[in-house]
């Protein structure tokens, strides 16, 4: 059964199969493997599942948090209630360096831990250029803490805004401006569009003196979806309240505002940056190859190239869809979706056969602009309003079935629902 420590289990067997990261490509591959160990026991194998956190978090959600009434509880899953009936063991330390040569993972404090098969699945950080003033003043939106920080922000704003004379100085106070149009971006911008007026007139406030930007350098929003789901979107943030700037990235940012490079300067007493991910630096210094962005570069079959006993998933691999040759993007069900394939792949490396190559299929994607309305689509369908976002609330309450089971997904579900009324 799980073993959670902060330190690596002395016991030795033959095929160790170590994953380092517990985002969604780890926690699925562990989870997929356990069951299989679990209904076909075997003693010469061991998954081990080493992670900094015991808790991963659900970053499409963290709008709710970060504005909206719900406790951060909501965005966690906590993986020893995961994995207790499971034989995964659990390390919840980090990875300091790895020595491909002996097949070894060194971890903080000095333990080595041997594989047979070793699983990078670190995941993505914050991309946050060298803006000047940029990485002082904003939020990022990457974790529960993100998010509590930024709900603790508006709500200092807010108590600012309250003992101002002037209504100018009230929308200085209150001014609000997001870095960054696509997804997440959008999410928490929207939620801010919906949740914030509530808030306002709850402490006595004229939401009218809210000041929310959207800013973008690109000419529009949301590239991953047609031009017409981009337009129904910015019409669905005006009518919230949200003032859509693009075309100009940012140049500096300077205490209340945020200056582009075309010279316009949006008003910004709280400054949230979500303009984009990056691969986790660590691979950089794990010696495996790398792409022109800083993922490892990984084969049809996940395995990094030049490694046959190494395997990449999710965000910080360069996995390529074999019927367009590009990259992958950072997305979640990519992320679950070539830790499904890994692990039909490494079960049969167990049994001696080969490996198949992944094959990449979108089966949609949703956007939500505030926590009652949405747009994106599935197959060939194009969803917008209450259809969407349905969509995209049921994507993570499958993803909590497929990891903890129906009570997980039940309980979850329940909570969706309370939030939507």
């Amino acid at each position: 059964m799980t073993n959670a420590t902060a330190q690596c289990p002395p016991v030795e067997v033959e095929k160790r199969i170590v994953i380092v990261g517990g985002g969604y490509a780890g926690t699925t591959l562990a989870v997929r493997l356990g069951r299989q160990l679990t209904r076909h026991p075997r003693s010469d194998v061991e998954v081990l599942l080493l992670e900094t956190s015991p808790c991963q978090q659900a970053l499409s959600e963290l709008d709710l948090v970060a504005v909206g009434p719900e406790r951060p509880e909501f965005c966690e899953l906590w993986l020893p209630a995961v994995l207790k009936d499971l034989p995964v063991r659990t390390c919840f330390n980090r990875a300091e360096s790895i020595d491909t040569a002996r097949r070894v993972v060194c971890i903080k404090g000095g333990q080595e831990v041997t594989y047979w098969r070793l699983v990078i699945a670190t995941g993505a950080v914050p991309s946050v250029p060298p803006v000047p003033g940029l990485a002082e003043r904003a939020i990022t939106m990457w974790s529960v803490e993100d998010a509590q920080e930024l709900q603790a922000r508006t709500r200092a704003q807010a108590k600012l805004a309250a003992a101002m004379p002037t209504r100018d100085q009230r929308r200085e106070a209150l001014s609000v401006t997001v870095c960054g149009g696509g997804a997440t971006g959008v999410e928490v911008v929207g939620t801010l569009g919906q949740l914030l007026p509530k808030r306002a007139a709850f402490a006595g406030l004229d939401p009218d003196d809210l000041n929310i930007h959207l800013v973008e350098g690109r000419p529009d929003i949301l590239y991953d979806l047609e031009p017409e789901q981009r337009a129904a979107a910015r019409r669905r943030l005006h009518k919230l309240g949200v003032d859509v700037v693009t075309g100009s990235n940012v140049a500096r940012v300077e205490d209340d505002c945020v200056f582009l490079e075309d010279g316009r300067q949006v008003p910004a007493a709280t400054l949230v940056w979500c303009g984009g991910a990056r691969a986790d630096p660590h691979a950089a210094i794990w010696g495996f190859p790398l792409d022109n962005s800083g993922r490892i570069c990984a084969g049809p079959d996940s395995k990094v190239e030049g490694f046959d006993d190494v395997y990449a998933l999710g965000d910080v691999a360069a996995l390529r869809d074999a019927r367009t040759n590009r990259v992958l993007p950072m997305l979640a069900q990519f992320a679950i979706t070539t830790a499904e394939h890994a692990t039909g792949n490494l079960l049969a490396e167990l049994d001696g056969r080969p490996t198949t190559p992944f094959v990449a299929n979108q089966h949609g994607e949703f956007v939500s602009i505030g926590p009652s309305w949405g747009v994106g689509w599935m197959w060939r369908l194009k969803l917008y309003g209450i259809p969407a976002i349905v969509m995209k609330r049921l994507t993570y309450i499958l993803y909590w079935w497929q990891v903890g089971g129906v009570r997980l997904a039940w309980r979850r579900g329940r909570e969706l629902l309370a939030m939507q009324r």
